[in-house]
């Protein structure tokens, strides 16, 4: 019998963590012949630099794939992201290179273990931090694995977590940051030196691979200074300088080297023209803050936080009530703070979608900010049934968006309903070590299901008790979900093109682009047969 009490909510966060560490193995993240060029990117950089000694990514262009996210300068093309991942991913790919051979495409196997060992690993190791920083408080103990399966489950993290991408890793380091410097009661709250080093040193490669984060960044310096009388205010924040120095000091040497100026990041060097045009709008693309973007990351049918991960509607009460507690404001403060700047500042952003994404990407990075928040709301058996349900479906949809192709343009409406359905249905799944092994597509990942559901049950199980009880709470979870995949939105032709060119181009179940045909003959309009004629020549069969 699982235990109850504290031993059970600890023993049920450690099932929740080994969980979502064994999706991050079991999944490749690759769609071969797909490449995202988001990944594409800095996988190059880290190639280009250990192989040639060089940032320039121009060798690796025609084996590893052409694609827009770059910069040019000096007329050698570089990556155009923020350079902090592949920093961390050079030592790494080193090693890795010491037994296996350099890559000759996109999905080679060391990708995937570069991936394991440094996106993957830090965002286990967060979640785990995060987990334990639940359990160490009495009041948030018995929510501490709900709360931290919500996280995990029921919000892209996940997915982040298992690709290439800066956002998940950039999530993971500002939360290890604020962890660090905040320390545990178990350990005396102790904000020595060496702590407030470790803080700045975490905060400032997370600056350094998502600049975006800048608020959150100087909210933890703020935070640095802001802690118990006993050493001054301007050490600590001495301190905290010391630690952000070197990834800072090595981010001005990356940009005087590859852009010729220590202060000209990369994205003042777009070589694709439609992200070059933006750049040049404003601050790199950024303006006023948009209240229209702001609904849209709130309730856009295809990004909406609130619509997605609608258990972040407890936020708001854990946040007050956090801010309310003597002991404890200087910390939700913080977080609170660091949340809304951050979140005004991506809403100046006309970008704010992130293209073809899963989720409100760029928000990723704040994650665990308004997460610490969630067991403040929950005091009650009411307020944990109804969490659960809300839970219930953030976690079932965001297993079925990336259940099978997890990158949605931002006009394709619920993606789960009107995509991830529609490609399940004609047999086309995520790529995993056992569909590797040939194991059929849908066994494959029985696997993985089961881990979510075990995970699940055992968090609920330390929850209780509940009002509406477990199994009515997760009725009423399910149940949305189920409604909009029996009778989904109907897509516009213009996702319906795109629905069918991706499961041709990239599925391997339609070579003959069967379903491409089937659209691109329904055009009624002189509007839809245009678009069909460019997706037919972009997307159509090759000879």
């Amino acid at each position: 019998m699982f235990p109850t009490g504290p031993e059970g909510a600890r023993r049920a966060c450690a099932v929740v963590v080994a969980a979502f560490a064994f999706f991050c193995a079991w999944f490749t993240g690759f769609f071969p012949p797909f490449s995202n060029p988001n990944d594409l990117s800095r996988l190059q950089m880290v190639v280009a630099f250990v192989e040639t000694g060089s940032f320039a990514i121009d060798s690796q262009l025609p084996t590893l794939g052409n694609h827009e996210d770059k910069a040019i300068a000096g007329g050698h093309f570089y990556s155009n992201k923020a350079p902090g991942l592949a920093f961390a991913a050079i030592p790494v790919y080193r090693l890795l290179r010491l037994v296996l051979p350099p890559p000759e495409s996109p999905t080679a196997p060391i990708f995937m273990l570069l991936r394991l060992f440094t996106v993957s690993l830090a965002c286990v190791f967060a979640l785990a931090r995060f987990a334990r920083r639940l359990l160490i408080r009495r009041d948030s103990e018995p929510a501490a694995a709900i709360v931290t399966f919500a996280v995990a489950f029921g919000t892209p993290f996940l997915y982040y977590a298992r690709s290439f991408f800066g956002h998940a890793w950039t999530a993971a380091l500002l939360f290890l940051a604020w962890d660090t410097l905040t320390g545990s009661s178990d350990e005396g709250n102790a904000r020595g030196n060496r702590r407030v080093v470790a803080a700045g040193f975490l905060a400032g490669w997370a600056l350094i691979s998502e600049y975006t984060v800048a608020p959150v960044f100087l909210a933890v310096a703020v935070r640095a200074a802001a802690g118990p009388p006993g050493r001054g205010r301007a050490a600590k924040l001495l301190s905290f300088a010391a630690g952000a120095a070197l990834p800072l000091a090595l981010l001005l040497v990356y940009q005087a080297v590859c852009f010729g100026s220590p202060f000209l990041p990369s994205y003042a060097r777009e070589a694709y023209p439609a992200y070059a045009e933006l750049a040049r709008r404003r601050f790199f693309g950024f303006g006023i803050p948009s209240p229209k973007v702001a609904l849209a990351y709130f309730f856009h049918p295809a990004r909406g936080i609130l619509l997605y991960s609608p258990f972040f509607l407890w936020a708001g009460v854990g946040f007050a009530r956090w801010c309310r507690d003597r002991r404890q404001r200087a910390d939700g403060v913080f977080a609170l703070a660091a949340t809304v700047t951050t979140f005004l500042l991506l809403t100046a952003y006309p970008n704010w979608h992130g293209g073809w994404a899963l989720g409100s990407r760029y928000l990723l990075p704040l994650l665990f900010l308004p997460a610490l928040a969630l067991p403040w709301a929950l005091k009650t058996p009411l307020s944990k049934g109804l969490f659960v349900a809300a839970t219930v479906f953030s976690a079932a949809t965001h297993l079925l968006e990336t259940s099978s192709w997890p990158h949605f343009p931002v006009d394709l409406w619920w993606p789960p309903a009107a995509a991830s359905t529609w490609f399940l249905a004609r047999g086309w799944v995520a790529p995993n070590l056992g569909t590797i092994a040939g194991v059929a597509p849908f066994a494959a990942h029985l696997l993985p299901a089961a881990a979510a559901a075990i995970a699940f049950l055992v968090s609920v199980r330390s929850a209780k008790p509940l009002v509406p009880a477990a199994p009515a709470g997760f009725v009423l979870g399910i149940a949305p979900l189920l409604l909009l995949c029996l009778f989904p939105p109907a897509p516009t032709y213009t996702a319906r093109l795109w629905r069918s060119a991706v499961f041709g181009a990239y599925s391997g179940r339609d070579p003959d682009r069967t379903e491409l045909s089937r659209v691109v003959d329904s055009a009624s309009t002189p509007d839809e047969r245009r678009q069909a004629l460019g997706t037919w020549r972009a997307y159509g069969p090759r000879p």
